[in-house]
């Protein structure tokens, strides 16, 4: 029965992941617009549709909008070369959502490989001068992202460029997804832990 889950669940990954947003049921529906962000009402935070019926619902689930994440940072990143730590946090965050629901959480980033793989796109393993140094704890201490990072339990992405975080202790990394070590921070505009790689931050 897990691996038959498993097999799901990685079915629709990668059927999501290769989807045009203006081909998916949550664009046919109004939910999101063709870059993937969910649609509000006219001077208003609220969703211009509701996911009110099963339909709906099922058409914009969590891994709908976890993929639908992938997929933005994707088209930030134009070309065939592409840095590991851009989607290891993305990526983490799918493996923490559905640990629990199939029997291999670390399919979601062998599936991705084989993706980048067949679309001829090159993982850039380097690591920027900017991290070097680390080692395998984030020191305590402010730092300022320098991708947008995703809240799992928001609509959108929430912590954003430019924004501060802060590991108010020397964090061990909690993961390690695509070979980049993952560690928590609280982002300090809104007070949430979020998970980032050491290539989403620098020094504050």
């Amino acid at each position: 029965m897990g691996r038959a889950i498993d097999l799901f669940v990685t079915y629709r990954f990668l059927r999501l992941l290769t989807t045009p947003f203006e081909d998916t049921d949550a664009f046919k529906f109004g939910i999101i617009d063709e870059k993937g962000n969910r649609i509000k009402k006219k001077g208003s935070t609220k969703p211009e549709v509701e996911l009110a019926t099963s339909e709906l619902k099922n058409s914009y689930t969590i891994l709908h909008k976890l993929v639908f994440n992938i997929k933005k940072i994707f088209n930030k990143v134009p070309g065939f070369r592409t840095k590991v730590g851009t989607y290891a946090a993305a990526l983490f965050l799918l493996k923490d959502t559905f640990k629990e629901s199939v029997d291999d959480p670390d399919m979601f980033e062998k599936e991705f490989i084989k993706f980048l793989k067949e679309n001829d796109i090159e993982l850039d393993n380097e690591i920027s001068e900017e991290v070097i140094g680390f080692g395998e704890v984030l020191p305590k201490g402010e730092y300022v992202l320098v991708n947008d990072i995703l809240n799992k339990e928001e609509e959108e992405l929430s912590a954003k460029k430019g924004d501060k975080v802060i590991a108010y202790d020397d964090e061990p990394p909690v993961d390690t997804v695509l070979g980049v070590e993952i560690f928590p921070v609280i982002h300090v505009s809104t007070q949430e832990k979020i998970y980032v790689s050491l290539e989403d931050i620098k020094d504050g």
